[in-house]
């Protein structure tokens, strides 16, 4: 009985972390590519891939592929490496306006500090619960 309710769990766990990628996948399409306004191939090129990562990882983890737990640690890998960059980088450039600038360069390190904040749970928070979460279920006994 135990070990039913663990699977059922399991399986509850799955569908949470698949509506999580899917939301991701999406969020992170529309916020580059409709809600940027230039097009730019350091911004778009990784945004696409990491938008279809999260996309397939999702859809896979719903149907309960069998490879569906690797290819969501993939796409969490690339998420949590990405945003991690992603907040440092715009974390540095807040400083070094607000820094260089003075009262408007701390305007616009207003502005990549919020940016920062607002794709740190999405970018590496998580990615590192999915993660964590993905490693616990490998070790856990069969």
């Amino acid at each position: 009985m135990v070990l039913r309710s663990r699977l059922m769990l399991s399986r509850r766990a799955a569908i949470v972390f698949a509506i999580v990628d899917l939301s991701t996948g999406a969020l992170l399409g529309s916020g580059v590519f409709f809600g940027l306004p230039d097009r730019w191939m350091v911004v778009d090129v990784p945004a696409a891939a990491l938008m279809l990562l999260q996309l397939s990882a999702g859809g896979a983890l719903l149907a309960g592929a069998p490879w569906a737990a690797r290819l969501a640690s993939a796409a969490s890998l690339a998420a949590l490496v990405g945003g991690l960059g992603l907040v440092t980088v715009l974390a540095l450039t807040a400083s070094w306006l607000s820094g260089v600038y003075g009262p408007v360069g701390r305007g616009g390190g207003i502005i990549l500090a919020l940016v920062a904040l607002l794709a740190l749970p999405y970018l590496v928070v998580l990615p590192a619960v999915q993660l964590f979460w993905l490693r616990l279920k490998d070790s856990a006994p069969q």
